[in-house]
């Protein structure tokens, strides 16, 4: 079985820095008007109180709380290549209407979240058999 490999504490802060910036640059520029973008702008803040607090919950390492925060951080962008304009189209949708049909995601869309968001998953439990 194929071995998962053992990531050093400073290339998962690079990894999680990175990670940010590429949820920020993908999702931030998406978003129809100010509001939805400090909304989206806050997620990576969300997202490290979120592993912060379950590391001491659960006592987790550093390296594992980071890497937590990446990859899922990761999986959103991942999810949505290739549905930049959709995405959009939904957003300005929901901004003008409120929840309607007209803002409701496709079902490719929604299938390619689903299995992205799964895979990353299950790539994120190999990682953890690392640790």
């Amino acid at each position: 079985m194929l071995q998962p490999p053992s990531i050093p504490l400073n290339v998962w802060w690079a990894l999680s820095a990175g990670a940010t910036v590429i949820f920020l640059l993908f999702f931030v520029p998406l978003m129809p008007n100010r509001k939805y973008k400090v909304q989206i702008s806050l997620a990576p803040l969300i997202g490290i109180v979120f592993v912060g607090v379950s590391a001491v919950v659960k006592k987790y390492g550093l390296e594992v709380s980071l890497s937590l925060y990446s990859t899922v951080l990761l999986a959103f962008p991942l999810a949505f290549v290739g549905r930049r304009k959709e995405l959009r189209e939904k957003t300005m949708a929901l901004v003008r209407n409120g929840e309607s049909d007209e803002a409701a995601w496709s079902m490719g869309m929604q299938m390619q979240v689903l299995l992205v968001i799964g895979a990353v998953g299950l790539v994120r439990s190999w990682l953890s058999m690392a640790s």
